[in-house]
């Protein structure tokens, strides 16, 4: 029989962010050797969640008095959530606090990044832990177009073609890189160059010269990153950005902000953005067949991350 482990989320279909992407991904792997439920009331063996997603540090308490190991996948709350969630009080983010709080309860943590754990070490964490990267779906988020007839490998940039540069963000929080991006809207004039944004802008940001498209199911987006040729991603103090894993799965070099996360997880598949796009477009352009190839070479997959976490759940199922 199938042990069962929870797992604190609700599966939201069409466009919610990059964390419900990599959880679905996840789950779908996991299913194909555990029962996974999402009802804390129901029976289970192992408790797998997932930052402070429909889960209050009363929720951790009664799971732990009732015997069950968990293990909780730590999520940097600096730069999401709310405002009340991100702020800082004596030195500590709020949301951080409350996860740190609760690990006395919790068999292992799993970090998305080492900047993650180091981050949290900062604050107070000392507990046992893996370091574990997230993975693409890759049966979406992959090289290929496909449909029903054919499957061909997606086509890359030649210099005789307009050069598609993406923007992705699912959240329309400031620290995404929209003061950046606005500034990039109102001042560039690149030639043979188009930029698109897919996902939610503040209220304060209306695009001008950026092509803006609204936030896109999954298969959507895979085919917008297929698409476009680079990403350029200025989020700050990010744990692991989906947005990066999934645009390096399609084959997308990133010009990333040299913040959080972001060069830990790109490593050579892009470079950090030195305030001038024209300078930095020259160099994926001059450098593209390399960067491509280091696009495929890097294991960013649901398929490479779903054993890491299996590994952890079978040392605390019994």
């Amino acid at each position: 029989m199938k042990k069962i482990i929870f797992i604190n989320r609700k599966e939201v279909r069409g466009p919610w962010g990059g964390e419900n992407s990599f959880m679905g991904a996840l789950c779908g792997y996991l299913k194909k050797k555990y029962k996974i439920s999402t009802d804390m009331k129901s029976n289970f063996d192992l408790a797998l969640i997932n930052a402070l997603t429909l889960v209050t540090p009363e929720d951790i308490k009664k799971i732990y008095d009732k015997g069950i190991p968990i293990i909780h996948r730590k999520t940097n709350f600096i730069a999401s959530g709310s405002e009340k969630i991100r702020k800082k009080i004596n030195g500590i983010v709020v949301g951080d606090k409350i996860q740190i709080d609760f690990s006395r309860y919790i068999k292992h943590s799993i970090f998305q990044s080492n900047f993650s754990y180091k981050f949290f070490q900062s604050e107070g964490f000392d507990s046992n832990y893996d370091i574990i990267n997230n993975g693409a779906d890759e049966a979406i988020f992959n090289l290929y177009l496909q449909n029903f007839l054919f499957r061909k490998k997606r086509k890359f940039w030649s210099p005789s073609d307009k050069f598609k540069l993406l923007i992705v963000s699912w959240s329309s929080n400031q620290m995404k890189g929209f003061e950046e991006y606005n500034s990039i809207d109102k001042s560039y004039n690149l030639e043979n160059t188009e930029i698109k944004f897919v996902g939610n802008l503040p209220a304060s940001i209306e695009f001008k010269r950026i092509i803006s498209l609204e936030p896109q199911p999954k298969k959507k987006l895979a085919r917008i990153y297929k698409d476009s040729h680079a990403l350029l991603f200025l989020g700050k103090y990010e744990t692991c950005s989906n947005t990066i894993t999934e645009a390096i799965n399609c084959g997308l070099p990133i010009i990333y902000e040299d913040s959080g996360s972001n060069s830990e997880v790109v490593k050579n598949c892009g470079i950090p953005y030195s305030g001038f796009l024209k300078k930095d477009l020259e160099f994926i352009k001059n450098n593209y067949s390399n960067l491509i190839e280091n696009c495929e070479k890097r294991d960013l997959k649901i398929s490479s991350v779903g054993p890491k976490y299996e590994k952890i759940i079978e040392r605390y199922l019994f």
